[in-house]
């Protein structure tokens, strides 16, 4: 299902002011009695861990809510987590806690947390399951969705994560192999994902159960897969969804997963890995394991981490894969790097035996890439090779058609809304099946997806004072920068335009700011 778990937030503390506020508010806590002079929203804590931000990052911290987890960075470390347990805007009590802000700009963004636990947790860690190119937070703001995901990945959830409940070298206490018990690394498990992995998403006409049908076969017949589709189709949540049951059924098989967005700067360096300098004195030259090679070990102890690539053909797929697409088609690779004298080594679990050694990294058999592909992409990015898609199953998730009824296109949005546990009017219904009709249903244009028309759908719902303006705006915001390049955009604005849902002036002065082009009359 799509994820609606705790989010996280990163914290810095690193100069003298920072971190006296937090051992006194934080680490040592508030009294009661100092909180209650000044809020009436506190909860029921004595003594109240409270942090707190300026009004300049307001927007990350509209985004905290109840259950969420703060992690407090200093000095190349996630030191410390926290439980969230409120919100409030106060600057009375942001003055009296934290008298020694910046001039002008007091800490009136508050946030009530549990007691901290120590986490130690090394920031490189986090940067890298987010996909960072630095390894440290400047400034208060939330951990990427893939950050997230990856977190989950390793280590079940979040909450494993902050309170160490399950270490990363096992991912559920009672079914992890151990030292003892270590993985199988040729055993293929028989896959038969069924249609409830993908509750939360929706899918009309059995399409949902159609696509698992190809993902089952393409799996079992030991291809890699990747998700082609419009935008907003779900392609990246069907991937997730999918890694995250195989993991859970198959312990004894998969340690988890991995999610990474390709880039056009992708090189070998990237997906293989090079030499970096040693941390100890920034000379030495030592080899680093890329995103795919860390998915087989880590730590000198084998692993199989599936992996997530977003927008793959984002990367030049030659430059980036290079010797991968050996290692695909089941050869073993030597790369043209060392370790301790030895010469990096890739082999094929079928061809391995007997320990692992340091240079070594092993592929286990069952071991698959699920990636994502936006249809319209295929043309305007990356050419994905022969040699390359031929290691692949490339399985289609289409957009819904948009019938030309408005009563069957109020009922296929109230399907959909219905799905995303929203309620909206039936005016809104009727104007937003129009829009997606107006998009859609003809060959000019380029389809969206049903997550999309949920972001629509949200903007418009909240709110309640001006339905036309809201929709006028959502489709600027949501719409519009799906038509960037597409020959008949001019046309496709047209037909959205013709409608008395949204505001046909505005929407022309939009649609000539943001895609040069003007509303025919």
């Amino acid at each position: 299902m799509v994820y609606d778990g705790p989010k996280v937030f990163l914290a810095p503390y690193g100069n003298d002011a920072a971190q006296e506020n937090f051992q006194r508010t934080v680490l040592d806590g508030v009294d009661e009695d100092v909180v209650a002079d000044h809020s009436d929203d506190y909860p029921d804590t004595d003594p109240t861990s409270v942090w707190g931000t300026k009004d300049s990052v307001s927007g990350s911290w509209n985004k905290v809510e109840e259950g969420d987890f703060l992690l407090f960075y200093r000095d190349g470390c996630y030191e410390y987590g926290a439980r969230v347990l409120g919100t409030e805007r106060n600057e009375m009590l942001g003055r009296e806690l934290w008298p020694n802000h910046e001039e002008g700009a007091p800490w009136v963004c508050i946030i009530y947390l549990e007691a901290p636990v120590e986490t130690n947790i090394d920031s490189d860690e986090v940067h890298d399951l987010s996909g960072d190119d630095i390894n440290y937070v400047m400034g208060f703001r939330p951990l990427n969705d893939m950050g997230v995901g990856g977190i989950r990945g390793r280590y079940g959830s979040v909450e494993n994560f902050v309170y160490d409940e399950d270490a990363e070298e096992t991912f559920t206490d009672d079914s992890e192999p151990t030292a003892d018990e270590p993985l199988d690394l040729t055993r293929v498990p028989e896959i038969d994902v069924p249609e409830s992995v993908l509750d939360g998403l929706y899918f009309p006409d059995e399409q949902g159960r159609e696509i698992l049908e190809q993902v089952n076969s393409a799996l079992n017949a030991g291809k890699h897969v990747v998700f082609t589709g419009p935008p907003g189709t779900g392609k990246t949540e069907i991937a997730q969804m999918l890694c995250e049951h195989l993991a859970d059924v198959n312990p004894e098989t998969y340690t988890g997963y991995q999610i990474t967005t390709a880039t056009a700067d992708w090189s070998t360096f990237e997906t293989v890995g090079g030499y970096m300098p040693e941390e100890s004195d920034g000379e030495n030259l030592a080899f680093e394991p890329g995103q795919v090679l860390r998915r087989f070990k880590r730590g000198g102890t084998q692993r199989n981490e599936l992996l997530v690539i977003d927008e793959i053909n984002r990367a030049d797929i030659d430059k980036s894969f290079g010797q991968l697409f050996t290692l695909l088609s089941g050869q073993p690779v030597q790369l043209p790097y060392k370790r301790n004298g030895e010469e990096i080594e890739i082999r094929p679990a079928s061809t391995f035996e007997g320990l692992l050694q340091d240079h070594q990294y092993v592929v286990p058999s069952s071991w698959r890439i699920l990636a994502t592909m936006n249809s319209y992409d295929k043309t305007s990015l990356y050419e994905l090779s022969y040699a390359f898609m031929r290691r692949f199953a490339f399985v289609h998730v289409a957009a819904p058609d948009i019938p030309e009824d408005t009563d069957e296109q109020v009922e296929l949005v109230r399907s959909y809304a219905d799905a995303w546990d929203l309620a909206p009017e039936e005016e809104t219904l009727r104007n937003i099946g129009a829009l997606w009709f107006s998009v859609n249903a003809f060959d000019d244009g380029r389809k969206i997806g049903p997550a999309i028309i949920k972001d629509i759908l949200k903007h418009v719902t909240a709110n309640d004072v001006n339905q036309r303006m809201a929709l006028t705006q959502a489709v600027s915001n949501y719409v519009f920068p799906q038509l960037e390049g597409v020959p008949n955009r001019g046309r496709i604005v047209s037909r959205i335009a013709a409608s008395d849902a949204v505001d046909r002036r505005r929407l022309d002065r939009l649609a000539g700011d943001v895609l040069g082009v003007r509303v025919d009359e």
